[in-house]
This record gives C-alpha cells, structure tokens and sequence, in this order.
C-alpha cells in the first residue's frame, strides 16, 4: 500500500483547473473504499480527511482500511496547507508530496460534480425578514447545531417535504477556523441532506467556498432564491470596500477597542499600531499619505495572521479580505501570478491579487510568508506603497488608497529581517515588529477570550457544558504547546469532544 504520492494544489482556483479536467470525488469513510474497488483510476481529494484526522487520530485505521484498493492509477490530491500531515498521518500510505501541475496529465475527463450555490443575507435584521418568510411559507430552516443533532429526524421530514427546505451555515462557518475536523463531518451532513439549500451571512460565505470547494460553487443573493422577500439585494446594493479612512471618531474608538480585546498579548504593537493608524487616518484625509504598511515577524502561530484578520473583521463584520500568501511566489513567473501575465501567455491573465481585491470588500491586503516572494514582487510593492495604486496585466488600474497593508514573515530575528527584505522596501513601511511567544498571563487570558467566543457563536453546546467541562477546557495544560494556533487548535478539539459526549447522553 505504502509509496504514494500526494498531489497537491495551491489554492481554490488550482482546484477548479483539476476539476475543469477530471471527476474529483471527496473522501468518504466506506464509500472511497468502494469507488476505488470498483475503479481505482480516480481523482480523491483528502484535505477534508487530513484535517479531521488532525484531530481524531482513532480513525487512522479506518482510513487506511478504504485505501486497500488504491493503486498507481489512483490520483490522491489535497491542498498544500494540510497535504504534509499526509505523510505524517498515513506514512504506510504515502511517501511523497508534489504539486499536481508539475507534470502533463493525459486522463482528461469532464468535471461534471453538481456543486451548490450558498445563498446570501447581511445581519440580523435579514434574517428576521427570512425566517418570517420561511414560516409564512412553510418552508423547513434549521441551524448546523439542530442538523447534527437531528440528522435522522431531519432526513426522514426533507424527504417527504415538497418545498425547498433551508439550513443556514452561519455557526458553524464561524467555529470551522478553530475545529476544521468539523470539515469532514459537513460534508457527511451535505450527503444525508441532499435536497437543502443553503443559507448564511454575507460575513462567513467566502469561508464556506474556501473550506467546502468540491461542494459549493458560488455565493448569491437570497433574493434571487426567494424575490419576494423584502430586504435589500446584497449582490447589487453592497459594492463598496470599507477602508479605516471611513471611520467617523466614533467608529475609530469602537474599532480599537475591538481589536484590542482580541489580540492578546503584544501590548507594545497594540498601542504602536493604533497611533500609527490615527496618524495614517489623519495624513490621508489631507492627501499626504495613501496607504500604511506594517512588517510582523516571529514564529507561526503567535498571532501575526490574525492581525489582519482582527483588522478586517472590525472594518467590517468578518467580511472577506485580499490574502496573498507568497510561499507559492518563489518562481521567476511570480510577478504574472501576481498581477497577471504580458498578453501572448497562457495560465495567468488574471492575477491573484487583481482577483481578489475585485471580490474584497474591506481595505485590507495580507501578505503572508513574504520572505520567500522574488525581487520583482519586492520591487512591485516598493512601487505600491510609494502610488498607492498599481495597473494589472488587463491594464486595469486599482486604487489602494486608505488600505492597510500587512506583511507577515517566519524570520525570527532582527538580522534575518535585514538580511531577507530588501533594504529599499524596508524604509517604505511605517511600522515594523517582532512578534513573541505568548506569556503564562497571555495564555490565560486567550483561553478567557476562546470561551468567551463559543458562548457568543455556539451558544446551543456551550449551555450544555456543566462547571467540570469548563473546568476541563481552562484546566488544561496549553504552556506547553507554546503557539496560539497550538493552543486553539487543543482547546477547540476539546470542546469538539465534549459536544460530542454530550450527545451521545441526550441521544
């Protein structure tokens, strides 16, 4: 069984180039083992899998048991955030990561999966107007929590409905960053329940396409699944890009505040950073500055991501923001996947970053593991960051005024970051710092902030908890995982665990 090799692909649009070419089927526990003894010549995406495996490790087995049909015709794919744990959760299994376009694939077949649309609505006051709607008209809606615990319930009442019957993601979209084994089991729910559709809030329906490509397709409005329901239309009325410019004084306090609270630790950076931006807001309201850039370095997972995402998520509500991460920049091409290739080359017309800031709705660019970009991407934002606007390979232009820039890098001291960026583009960022390990007090507060979260977002399990289970989610000894991902990742796992405890008892 063992000498296999994962193919991996760098993000969501490498997985529709695979798909444009061939059937790609998501791993499933008995079903995969099936297809596969029936034709072991497919296309099997285990992302979902890996990071399900990630945190129940017990079914390693049973993963291994589907494979036993596997042979070198079998193409096993997987994104490259999460293919590594391939090799180290299934070693008897596979020996080798490459990418999937590094060579010719001659079995070309149309993709013909039929993918789902997540329908969209913006806050509360919509949804009211929906599930008014829904039950004028007797049509089904449940939540993700109602679905996982009422599956069978639920199965039997969707398939004797003759209406559309809706589940809304909203939840579960928000927890999914913190438990992404929750991947894999969704997508079990969306095989049970093949007669939904889906619904959710503007804010988490770019997570849904990142996290569930082999099942949805596109993000529309409610209205145009229900016309008559009397909310704005979000796909023709919401087109502006919310900037920190924006903000009135008001909004400027609230919007520190916010971030404030959710970043733990770094205390320095905090009160740096906020009167950088005061500053910034100042200058660019009288023409003198376009756009502030920040540098953050140190160790993965102490928080330096979640700057931009905190950042964004004050401007607006966890809208989507642009994400470039420049770990796939590192060939001579990067410049035309960035912004596009010259007219006369195949595979790059449209860039990633022109791409994304067309479908970004907040003033906020990520740029991640920087260190490892070319010359030519350096030279490029030395060049945006002086204009504060740039021109696409479409000769298209892009005004970045009033955005916030944040470059993120592994290098882990002061005389990497002199050695790796370019001294010319070093001078262009307003604020550079390093990031450090959390303290004990930071840790304890972090976890103060994750309970605090599964209050407000998973309020149906976190009811259920009795004083012991929160005891056994803060009792916990996270000072020895050391990052804050690590530190997530178990305190999510557990709570994962005793939802699931809790169910077993009430079922």
């Amino acid at each position: 069984m063992n000498g296999h090799t994962i193919l991996i692909y760098k993000n969501i649009d490498e997985l529709r180039m695979i798909q444009s070419e061939r059937v790609v089927y998501r791993f499933e526990f008995v079903q995969t083992s099936k297809l596969l003894e029936e034709s072991s010549a497919v296309c099997i995406d285990i992302t979902s899998l890996l990071y399900y495996l990630d945190l129940k490790r017990s079914d390693i087995y049973s993963a291994y048991n589907n494979f036993k049909y596997i042979s070198e015709e079998t193409k096993v794919i997987a994104n490259q955030t999460i293919a590594d744990k391939g090799i180290e959760l299934l070693p008897l299994l596979f020996d080798n990561i490459t990418p999937y376009y590094k060579t010719e694939d001659d079995d070309m077949a149309v993709w013909d999966a039929n993918r789902k649309t997540v329908y969209s609505y913006k806050g509360k006051a919509d949804l009211e107007c929906i599930l008014s709607y829904l039950k004028k008209n007797d049509i089904p809606i449940v939540t993700f929590s109602q679905a996982a615990n009422e599956s069978k319930n639920l199965l039997d009442t969707f398939s004797k409905h003759d209406k559309l019957c809706i589940v809304d993601l909203t939840s579960v979209a928000r927890s999914i960053i913190g438990a992404k084994n929750l991947i894999y089991l969704m997508e079990q729910l969306f095989s049970s329940l093949p007669k939904v559709s889906i619904i959710a809030d503007k804010s988490v329906v770019d997570d849904l396409l990142e996290y569930f490509p082999l099942y949805f397709e596109k993000v529309e409005s409610i209205k145009s699944l229900f016309p008559e329901i009397q909310i704005e239309d979000i796909e023709t009325n919401d087109t502006s890009t919310k900037r920190i410019t924006d903000l009135n004084a008001t909004e400027l306090d609230d919007f520190f505040k916010y971030f404030s609270h959710n970043l733990i630790g770094h205390e320095n950076f905090k009160l740096n950073i906020e009167n950088s931006l005061r500053n910034f807001v100042a200058l660019n309201r009288i023409g003198e500055q376009k756009i502030f850039s920040v540098f953050l370095f140190g160790e993965s997972g102490i928080g330096k991501t979640e700057v931009a995402r905190l950042l964004a998520n004050g401007l607006n509500n966890k809208g989507y923001f642009t994400k470039i991460n420049f770990q796939n920049y590192s060939s001579q091409d990067s410049l035309n996947s960035l912004i596009g290739s010259p007219a006369g080359y195949i595979g790059c017309e449209n860039g990633e970053l022109s791409t994304k800031l067309s479908k970004s709705k907040t003033g906020i660019v990520l740029c991640d593991e920087f260190e490892k970009t070319t010359y030519p991407v350096s030279v490029f934002f030395l060049e945006l960051l002086e204009e504060g606007r740039f021109t696409d390979s479409m000769s298209r232009e892009y005004d970045l005024d009033g955005y916030i820039i944040i470059f993120t890098s592994n290098i882990i001291s002061a005389k990497e970051y002199n050695n790796m960026i370019p001294a010319e583009l070093r001078t262009r960022f307003d604020l550079v710092c390093e990031f450090k390990r959390p303290s004990e007090g930071d840790i304890i507060k972090y976890i103060d902030l994750l309970i605090e979260r599964i209050k407000q977002n998973n309020s149906v399990y976190y009811n259920k908890l009795s004083e012991q289970d929160i005891n056994t989610l803060t009792s916990f000894d996270y000072n020895s995982l050391g990052s804050l991902r690590e530190i997530k990742k178990k305190f999510y796992s557990l709570f994962v665990e005793l939802s699931e405890q809790i169910e077993k008892t009430d079922g």
